[in-house]
């Protein structure tokens, strides 16, 4: 594959960051978008918080600045575990910000770069937005909308020649899940809260396997796919 511009946010740590030197490791020009410059070597950091429409458009302006984005993979997630009726606005509102509207204000700015080259969105969902998770109602609903924007825009854009795909993980080896037993609800049900669990045994999933997923996705070998949401959930 011949050099592209891969603009991939929440490049600074976990599956944005493996992500990241995926495709730099390919030879394409790579922007890690992120709030923490700790990008990999060979990426152009830019700061972007992806819940604000000012920092996204001044991010995408910056990237395309030679005329074209040919992949964008929106990574950047956080989550938010809590027993439902606990959830304030202000949690809601900040999963719904960086989860959904993040990623579709960052497609929006980077459509005309991306129709001018012909290029594609991966969006990182979770298993979350495919099935129920408990204690997770922000974040389920979240990924729920993303993965069904993932679809509809697969359709409304085949037309024009882009692409949208998602991948859909599971447990994956990050530090958001390292930090999970320090906000999950310590009263937790645990007849509801088995259907965390993935199937099938061993460790988690690591990054640099969504990342290649997500670089799968993004290739010329994937061309007649759009509109897939790829579950990495062990069979759940």
């Amino acid at each position: 594959m011949s050099a592209r511009v891969v603009v991939i946010t929440g490049a600074a740590s976990g599956i944005g960051f493996a992500t990241a030197e995926a495709f730099r490791d390919l030879g394409d020009t790579v922007f890690g978008l992120d709030i923490a410059p700790t990008v990999p070597e060979g990426v152009t950091y830019v700061e972007c918080n992806v819940g604000s429409r000012a920092s996204v458009d001044a991010a995408i302006a910056r990237c395309a600045e030679g005329g074209r984005i040919d992949v964008l993979a929106n990574v950047a997630g956080i989550v938010q575990f809590g027993h439902f009726e606990q959830i304030t606005d202000e949690e809601w509102d900040r999963v719904h910000a960086v989860d959904l509207k993040g990623p579709f204000m960052l497609i929006q700015a980077a459509l005309p770069h991306l129709l001018a080259a012909g290029g594609n969105v991966v969006n990182v969902s979770s298993v979350a937005g495919n099935k129920p998770q408990p204690y997770a109602a922000a974040y389920s609903a979240a990924k729920g909308g993303l993965t069904m924007l993932t679809r509809s825009l697969a359709l409304e854009l085949s037309p024009k020649g882009i692409r949208v795909n998602a991948v859909c993980p599971g447990t994956v080896d990050t530090p958001i899940v390292s930090h999970v037993a320090t906000i999950f609800p310590a009263d937790l049900d645990h007849r509801v809260a088995d259907r965390l669990m993935m199937m099938l045994p061993g460790p988690a999933i690591s990054p640099a396997e969504i990342a290649s997923s997500i670089v799968y996705l993004a290739s010329p070998e994937a061309r007649m796919i759009t509109g897939t949401v790829l579950a990495f959930d062990g069979g759940m």
